[in-house]
């Protein structure tokens, strides 16, 4: 799957169904990214980013155009070394590069459990 349909395929899933049945679905179907395999904290920031950016008002293609779900954009919010750990492929590791008073990706499955 590439970066732009699994941002499109979020943007209708979020729509459909809310960011945290999407981030469920994406879950149990784990899809390889552009980098070859899932990436649970990936996955997690673009959930979180694309469902950011539908709430701002923005159509799929504005969300699509966005900066904030470009395939980089994940390195503003965690060094390379956490990003490109084992346990952040396994499972969301929260942000170790955003001030506390700043927008912070947040894995809204854990937040309904708990």
């Amino acid at each position: 799957m590439t970066h732009t349909e699994f941002i499109s395929t979020l943007a209708r899933s979020i729509r459909a169904t809310g960011a945290t049945n999407t981030l469920r679905a994406v879950r149990a179907d784990r899809p390889a990214f552009d980098r070859g395999s899932f990436h649970d904290t990936r996955a997690v920031f673009f959930v979180w980013a694309v469902d950011r950016l539908i709430e701002a008002g923005l159509s799929d293609m504005g969300v699509l155009w966005h900066p904030l779900t470009d395939d980089r954009s994940p390195a503003s919010w965690w060094s390379v070394g956490v990003l490109e750990s084992i346990a952040a492929a396994e499972q969301f590791v929260p942000a170790d590069l955003a001030l506390a008073h700043e927008p912070q990706p947040i894995d809204r499955d854990a937040l309904v459990a708990a």
